[in-house]
């Protein structure tokens, strides 16, 4: 005789049971293989900050194809890929990560299953400890890891990243689809939108939904359109603030 979880044990302890389950595989970046650095930070300092940013640089996986935005579609690699990673940045003594192109100072991530932009906007971010050294002096970082992701993965986040649109497509409709709204009232809902998302966004969505903060309605209306077909590929509904498109801009 089978029975049903739910008519032996209370609901609620049905559902700790749900959150006991194992969850899906998700992607995952190995731990550094190599650390190397000039002298002034050690590899064990930079190893220490590696582990614990690598659940954020998982989200930087690669979706399209990086061609023409027009022409991208979603990236599927070629079978046996080499899932080895190389990140290469430079950490002035302040501990912070240098993005000055101009000076030459650009963080890279190479690996064909990482997004390069993606990987850029995150690693700038981080934070190493200070060291003593002369004005100007900085430490040379290069990690070598692994990473992969699967096809599933890679849906299951180009549907993440639909649904986030969507769900910003819901929220700046809400303001109405007469007269647009003001850069104050479409600023403060992306604020609040980002502040209750934020920890589950990618680092390029979030450069992405911030290029939304300060603009008039309009211009925010190419922009999401823009966005979408540069995180997706395909373009996102969302009548109301593509309507928004075609209006005045503000004085």
């Amino acid at each position: 005789m089978h029975l049903s979880i739910s008519r032996i044990v209370p609901g609620w302890f049905a559902l700790a049971l749900c959150l006991l389950i194992p969850a899906a595989h998700a992607a995952e970046v190995s731990s550094a293989s190599r650390v190397e650095t000039s002298p002034g930070l050690s590899p064990e300092a930079v190893k220490r900050v590696f582990d614990q940013q690598r659940p954020a640089l998982a989200s930087c996986m690669r979706l399209l194809t990086e061609e023409a935005v027009r022409e991208n579609t979603p990236w599927n690699p070629p079978p046996d890929v080499d899932d080895r990673i190389l990140l290469r940045f430079e950490v002035g003594r302040d501990g912070k990560v240098l993005d000055d192109a101009r000076n030459g100072h650009i963080p890279r991530g190479e690996g064909l299953y990482l997004d390069r932009n993606c990987v850029r906007l995150l690693v700038r971010s981080w934070t190493f400890p200070a060291f003593p050294a002369r004005k100007g002096e900085e430490v040379r970082v290069e990690i070598q890891a692994r990473f992969s992701t699967t096809a599933a993965e890679r849906k299951a986040e180009l549907a993440r990243i639909r649904e986030e649109l969507e769900a910003l497509c819901r929220a700046l409709s809400a303001l109405g689809g007469g007269k647009p709204p003001t850069t104050q009232d479409t600023t403060q809902t992306v604020q609040r939108f980002l502040a209750e998302r934020r920890s589950r966004l990618s680092p390029l969505m979030r450069s992405g939904l911030e290029s939304l903060l300060h603009v008039n309605a309009p211009d925010l209306a190419s922009i999401y359109e823009n966005l979408a077909m540069e995180l997706l590929s395909t373009p996102v509904a969302c009548p109301t603030v593509h309507g928004w498109g075609g209006s005045t801009r503000e004085g």
